[in-house]
């Protein structure tokens, strides 16, 4: 699971849009469920909220796809795919 979402987080680093960066820090949330087959391949990515910035909207669904594929589900993984949510924050507080 690491391993997968280091690499989502590569790609979104890579992909934040303008606007979310400095001296705009827009703010978005944006939540995203997709399904990672047994041989790693993407399918049925769904936007379940957008953050109402197309640009923010794209760099999420964007850090997916350029992750894609992920590394074939480990022997022994009961089942075909694995179903995940991930949630983006854009200039939001951790705290």
């Amino acid at each position: 699971m690491n391993l997968i979402l280091n690499r989502i987080r590569i790609n979104w680093y890579s992909l934040i849009p303008e606007v979310a960066r400095p001296p705009f820090n827009r703010k978005g949330r944006v939540v995203l469920v997709f399904t990672i087959t047994e041989n790693g391949n993407v399918e049925d990515l769904q936007v379940v909220a957008n953050s109402g910035l197309d640009p923010l909207d794209r760099a999420s669904v964007g850090s997916i796809y350029a992750s894609n594929p992920f590394p074939k589900l480990p022997a022994g993984f009961d089942g075909n795919f694995i179903r995940l949510q991930i949630t983006y924050l854009y200039n939001y507080s951790t705290r």
